[in-house]
């Protein structure tokens, strides 16, 4: 099958088919607990918490926070792909094949972050499906709904790799997730609507361009938006490309790879 392309992406889409066989071998460990940990948020949250909480912006709470939710599942699982895949590859030098291929840098990115981006998407996807179901919710817009889903993936992707390169202990990339991208996750309006909080945290909460991501699937799911949809994607658009230069940037300069 890979006859049919040209030699100089042959290797190419061998890594990436790689970077999916890793994730699909352990999807005990990979796709379904984010599905399961999405199902108790929203049983936790959106029932119990939901019946106190009438409406906001007159939806339910449940169906508020769902689109946020879905958001976090693919934050997780893309990040997680890309930082532990970079930091296996460091381990077992396996990376060196990598840098000895044929292959150019922007395609050794591009491959290890496409990984990320078909598990967040994939991960994403059947939250999504989960939260529908249980909250009946119909999707105002699919190929809205769906763009952000894979900009927000290959944003945390990229920063995945970023850290796998930093990274020289597994606490290292802990410590990101924990200090990092929690508070991003929690602080990016997943849980509420922005108006609730006080003046200052909602400036806070427009520094922070997870805010922008859970804006932007919120109207592709809820036809609801506190900030116009097309500046959120202006700015998840010069996110994604940002990091992805700077990942192809540290490949070239071979940051941490090269021993």
């Amino acid at each position: 099958m890979l006859d049919r392309f040209p030699p100089h992406w042959i290797g190419f889409l061998s890594l990436v088919h790689r970077e999916v066989a890793r994730f699909m071998a352990y999807k005990s460990m990979t796709v379904f607990p984010p599905i399961l940990t999405t199902i108790l948020y929203i049983v936790v949250f959106g029932f119990s918490l939901g019946g106190r909480i009438q409406e906001i912006h007159t939806f339910s709470y449940i169906e508020f926070i769902i689109p946020g939710l879905v958001l976090m599942s693919v934050i997780m699982s893309a990040f997680n792909h890309s930082s532990g895949s970079i930091f296996m590859s460091k381990y077992d030098y396996s990376i060196q094949d990598v840098l000895l291929s044929p292959l150019s840098y922007f395609q050794m990115v591009m491959a290890f972050t496409l990984g990320g981006i078909i598990r967040g998407v994939l991960v994403g996807l059947l939250v999504l499906a989960s939260g529908c179901i249980l909250a009946h919710l119909t999707p105002h817009s699919i190929s809205f709904t769906l763009l952000f889903l894979i900009l927000t993936a290959q944003i945390f992707s990229s920063f995945g790799i970023w850290v796998g390169l930093w990274s020289e202990r597994w606490d290292q990339q802990a410590f990101f997730m924990n200090f990092f991208l929690m508070p991003m996750i929690f602080l990016g309006g997943v849980f509420y609507a922005v108006n609730m909080l006080p003046p200052v945290w909602q400036f806070v909460n427009h520094l922070n361009p997870v805010y922008y991501m859970v804006s932007g699937i919120r109207y592709g799911m809820l036809n609801f938006q506190e900030v116009s949809p097309w500046t959120s994607l202006w700015i998840v658009l010069l996110s994604g490309f940002t990091l992805m230069s700077i990942t192809i940037v540290l490949f070239r300069m071979g940051y941490k790879l090269k021993s």
